[in-house]
């Protein structure tokens, strides 16, 4: 998998979050419903995507299937 599969603009199927995933390594999330925004470094292991924001702590990880970013119960697809 390479960057250019993973780096752009995320949207969730609901529309209540957007994750922007930086070619440079660093990521932007912000949470519509809550306000809440995520500002951390990301990258990648084959499919897997790990996030890490370490000013407030958050992690994840998600998995990226047929074109679909699948992170925190939610199904992105890139913009």
């Amino acid at each position: 998998m390479s960057i250019d599969d993973i780096a752009g603009v995320w949207l969730s199927s609901d529309g209540r979050m957007r994750v922007q995933l930086n070619a440079d390594g660093t990521f932007d999330e912000l949470r519509g419903d809550s306000g809440r925004t995520f500002h951390g470094v990301w990258r990648s292991d084959g499919h897997r995507v790990h996030f890490r924001d370490p000013t407030t702590g958050y992690e994840a990880t998600g998995e990226l299937r047929d074109g679909i970013l699948y992170a925190d119960g939610c199904e992105f697809r890139k913009a």
